[in-house]
């Protein structure tokens, strides 16, 4: 199977092959397993870059034996601004719901007794909570968000509780 796409539409694919790329690797040391199939087809397209005239935008590592994006597509990539939204929104989200399963959860006695309830249960629970914290965060975003240490009193001394 042959696909012609024109400079431009290889120009926005390597846009999207790197967004894939950094959903894939950005937060690791070493190539996750489990990704090596993704890893070829990316290789492939970027071994494409001289042939549809972007050879400016992808280079060859020679002793890693791999094509990465070079300085100028970091530059001129418009991938990182939808990264970077989707980072930004997924930052909300999970905080958001990490802080109503936490709260949820010691509301009705830890995360065994959260998993028991039923739908219905558990969205009466999650409502109200969620609402806060959303409306929290549109309003005042981390401004008011601390982390508070408890201090209990053992023999004398006064030391950091952790939950």
């Amino acid at each position: 199977m042959n696909i012609d796409i024109s400079k431009e539409e290889y120009r926005d694919l390597l846009d999207v092959l790197h967004m894939a790329d950094w959903v894939m690797h950005a937060h690791e040391t070493e190539k996750a397993l489990g990704t090596e199939r993704y890893d070829r087809i990316i290789q492939k397209f970027y071994a494409l870059a001289k042939d549809m005239g972007q050879k400016n935008l992808i280079e060859y590592d020679p002793k890693l034996k791999e094509y990465f994006p070079s300085r100028e597509f970091d530059d001129t990539t418009e991938s990182w601004d939808f990264i970077e939204d989707f980072t930004d929104e997924t930052l909300w989200d999970e905080l958001i719901h990490r802080l109503t399963d936490r709260d949820v959860a010691r509301k009705v006695g830890g995360y065994e007794q959260m998993d028991k309830l039923n739908m219905t249960e558990r969205f009466a629970h999650e409502g109200p909570i969620l609402e806060r914290y959303s409306q929290e965060f549109e309003e005042n975003g981390l401004d008011r968000l601390e982390i508070v240490e408890q201090f209990a009193p053992t023999s004398g001394s006064q030391l950091p509780t952790h939950d």
